[in-house]
């Protein structure tokens, strides 16, 4: 897997990750809205209970019977007794109403029936020095302890005995009071959950399609960037090898004309011809070799080039297409040997293609100058020649893919020079002239050491500078 795979898996998975994380993160937060919500509920239904307990102090306060709490005052007692009954019936959560003045209890019912005292629990509050109070406590109702509310009223009468009203409100009537909201909560936080789950799962099956289909579609453009660069390797070579045929074909034309002299044949001149098609053949299967270093391991290192005898080489095979345009080739060798670190095939071929595209631009006339030179640990080659300035925004148009300034061009020349001058780890790049052209190899110049140095068919040990 390549490392953009392997980050793109990594994205995917943490994509997924966090799709996750944020379902849960909303489900937390509806489980903590809903524990809020039965919070707020149940102190909104103990004020609620303790407010209608209150009312019904008000009522039970409006009737007057403090000041009646004589024997002649029974049929008002009666009466009172039906209301608090009729307050049992209606009011479920009443368990208890009882009037006392001054620490007598002067009236008492109870909604059921009491099978021992009444006890308040220790923290139940007094009533004696406030208006109002309200306490929790705890009744014994059908032998079984019931937390309650106990409200009380107290009023000072103007012969300043003190007449206590007392109510007790079951604990549960909270509960059935929040039980609707409650009941209402959990039914939305049931569907929210529901449609939280149906769009997790939703977003997750989208997402892992996406990613499915992404893959799929890196997969065939995989394999269509294959089938093109196949298309594209394969004009190469047939661009590669229409340099060193057109040469095969010219000396051989050259060489057919020389047969049919009519003072004779020059063996010489044979020989010179016959010697050219062989070293053509060569530099054929070497560019042959040379297409199969895309196959080759990442880690291989480039050899020692001899500069100046590949420049030589790459004229020499170009010498009949030269002599056919009209155009003459300049080179001034340095005198001390130019070494750089390349791929010595992928160099030639790049060279011989910038060669072949100055030949096809310079005026008949012309020349076409090389040049060699060191720089910062860096060889700098220059390839002139005397044809059209190339124009600013096609100084990097130019190399790329089917860009090319003839009809019959194909596109690919500079193409695959570039892209053989960067597999040796250098740059190949039109430099800004007043006149003409000129194209600059950068290579990283090679070091001085015994090693092997390609040049030419043969192989040569260098040491310190110097031709072993």
């Amino acid at each position: 897997m390549t490392g953009a795979a392997f980050l793109k898996g990594r994205l995917e998975a943490v994509l997924l990750a966090a799709l996750l994380v944020i379902a849960l993160a909303a489900g937390g937060v509806l489980i903590l809205l809903r524990v809020r919500h039965d919070q707020a509920v149940h102190i909104s239904a103990t004020a609620s209970v303790l407010e209608s307990g209150e009312a019904l102090l008000d009522v039970l306060c409006a009737s007057g019977l403090e000041m009646a709490t004589n024997p002649p005052a029974a049929t008002q007692w009666r009466a009172f007794s039906s209301q608090v009954e009729s307050i049992f019936a209606v009011r479920k959560d009443v368990q208890s109403i009882s009037v006392s003045r001054d620490g007598v209890t002067v009236f008492q019912r109870q909604a059921e029936r009491l099978d021992g005292e009444a006890a308040a629990d220790a923290g139940t509050a007094e009533a004696a020095q406030d208006e109002r109070a309200i306490s929790r406590g705890w009744l014994e109702i059908g032998g079984k302890p019931q937390p309650v509310f106990i409200l009380s009223r107290t009023r000072v009468l103007p012969d300043g005995s003190r007449v206590v009203t007392e109510a007790t409100v079951k604990r549960e009537a909270v509960s059935r009071e929040e039980r609707r909201a409650r009941r209402a909560m959990a039914s939305l936080s049931t569907f929210s959950l529901i449609v939280l789950s149906g769009s997790f799962i939703l977003c997750a099956a989208v997402l892992s399609f996406a990613i499915l289909r992404d893959r799929k579609r890196e997969a065939r453009a995989r394999q269509e960037e294959h089938l093109a660069f196949s298309g594209v390797l394969a004009n190469g070579i047939l661009h590669d090898f229409r340099n060193p045929m057109s040469a095969v074909r010219l000396d051989a034309q050259m060489l057919e004309r020389e047969m049919r002299r009519q003072e004779g044949f020059r063996p010489a001149r044979v020989e010179e011809l016959a010697e050219r098609v062989a070293r053509t053949m060569g530099r054929m299967d070497t560019v042959f070799r040379e297409f199969l270093f895309l196959a080759k391991p990442a880690d291989e290192r480039p050899e020692s080039v001899d500069l100046v005898t590949a420049v030589r080489e790459c004229l020499d095979t170009l010498g009949p297409r030269l002599e056919q345009a009209g155009v003459t080739a300049v080179f001034t060798p340095p005198e001390e040997t130019v070494l750089a670190d390349a791929y010595s095939a992928a160099f030639r071929r790049a060279l011989m293609n910038v060669l072949v595209n100055a030949t096809q631009f310079a005026p008949k006339g012309s020349a076409i100058t090389v040049t060699l030179a060191r720089a910062a640990g860096e060889v700098l080659l220059d390839v002139h020649n005397d044809g059209a300035v190339i124009r600013p925004k096609m100084r990097e148009k130019i190399f790329e893919m089917f860009v090319t300034g003839r009809p019959e061009g194909t596109g690919l020349g500079l193409f695959l020079a570039r892209t053989a001058i960067e597999r040796c780890g250098g740059t190949l790049r039109a430099l800004d002239v007043p006149q003409g052209a000129t194209f600059r190899f950068e290579l990283k110049e090679g070091e001085w050491e015994e090693r092997s140095v390609v040049s030419g068919r043969s192989t040569l040990n260098v040491r310190d500078g110097e031709k072993a």
